[in-house]
């Protein structure tokens, strides 16, 4: 008497090759979500905010000395003979290097400086503002050529083109930073050395 096998145990060429194919779908689906999750991860760590709570960073006090952050001069004390009119360069405290101390000063004519700046912050021309970005935290560029909509020396962020108008203490006039630039106030020492007369006048960067 022959044996008689039951179907379920037979194989079946077709079954196997649907597992087959769900198989090689569910790692395709897998090595798909580990691609656009590692692509999310760097794009975001390109852009990553920086936290500005105040227990992040040294707070900047008056005497503080400041000094270029980058180039040639790194390092070197800033002096109104140093920073010539027209111009803008990156500094930090003396000390206390770190992004969120980062600073933007220029050199403009004293003139040109209106409210809401605190005009009595401005030394011969000469204004300091963060230089993070209030977005996303991103480092600001000066950018001393007009350019729409500011048709004027203005403080220009690289990652989503906020635009701040020096003359009125850095208020936003086109991007998506939600508020001005915090002001710095400055003076010089006794040997005409420019430096901090107390810390921002606001948070720095984005409220994060």
């Amino acid at each position: 008497m022959s044996e008689i096998k039951n179907p379920l145990d037979q194989e079946n060429p077709t079954c196997k090759s649907c597992i087959t194919r769900r198989k090689i779908l569910k790692a395709s689906i897998g090595v798909a979500s580990v691609s656009l999750l590692g692509a999310m991860l760097s794009s975001f760590g390109t852009i990553k905010p920086q936290s500005s709570k105040a227990n992040e960073r040294k707070p900047i006090t008056p005497g503080d000395k400041l000094v270029y952050a980058m180039g040639p001069k790194k390092g070197q004390t800033i002096t109104q003979e140093s920073l010539k009119l027209d111009k803008g360069a990156l500094a930090f405290p003396l000390g206390k290097e770190e992004h969120l101390n980062l600073i933007m000063i220029i050199h403009e004519e004293q003139a040109e400086f209106k409210a809401p700046t605190h005009l009595n912050w401005v030394i011969n021309g000469i204004v300091a503002y963060s230089a993070i970005c209030t977005h996303m935290g991103c480092t600001v560029d000066w950018h001393p050529k007009s350019q729409t909509p500011a048709p004027y020396p203005h403080i220009f962020c690289p990652c989503h083109q906020s635009m701040y108008n020096i003359f009125e203490g850095a208020k936003v006039v086109s991007g998506p930073a939600p508020r001005p630039l915090p002001q710095l106030p400055i003076k010089f020492n006794t040997i005409q050395e420019i430096v901090a007369d107390g810390d921002f006048d606001g948070p720095v960067g984005p409220m994060v």
